[in-house]
């Protein structure tokens, strides 16, 4: 399997997706893509995460599709929320919860201060309420 991550324009990203998402091609590779943030150590924590959450998702069996439709039916009720991997019911919850502790190591590790880049994914991906 090769992984590939790209930093991509919001404009340029999945319709149902606001600023990072992870798919699997048909020959089995992993393509994460990010939005535009404004250092390039937000981009690779966002990345990084989607990474580890869709590598735990396909060791653990839960599909793109599985995660794309809780997401989907989890952005009809919470417009401004774009965290559907931390509720209880999430298919792909320990995935998401796994990838965020990492994120957070990773975070202190780069020296970001992650109330910052938090605000800064609040304010630029604020949920699907939000997206043109």
């Amino acid at each position: 399997m090769n992984i590939t991550i790209k930093v991509i324009p919001e404009q340029l990203q999945r319709k149902e997706v606001n600023g990072a998402d992870w798919y699997f091609d048909k020959d089995g590779n992993l393509e994460v893509r990010v939005s535009h943030m404004s250092d390039w150590r937000y981009e690779t924590l966002l990345a990084i995460h989607e990474t580890v959450e869709a590598i735990m998702c396909k060791h653990n069996g839960i599909s793109q599709l599985e995660v794309d439709a809780f997401d989907l039916e989890y952005d009809k009720t919470h417009t401004f929320d774009v965290n559907a991997g931390d509720e209880i019911d999430a298919p792909y919850r320990h995935e998401h919860c796994l990838a965020t502790a990492i994120e957070r190591i990773l975070c202190a590790e780069l020296d970001v201060v992650w109330k910052l880049y938090d605000d800064e994914l609040a304010q630029s991906y604020p949920g699907p309420s939000k997206k043109t």
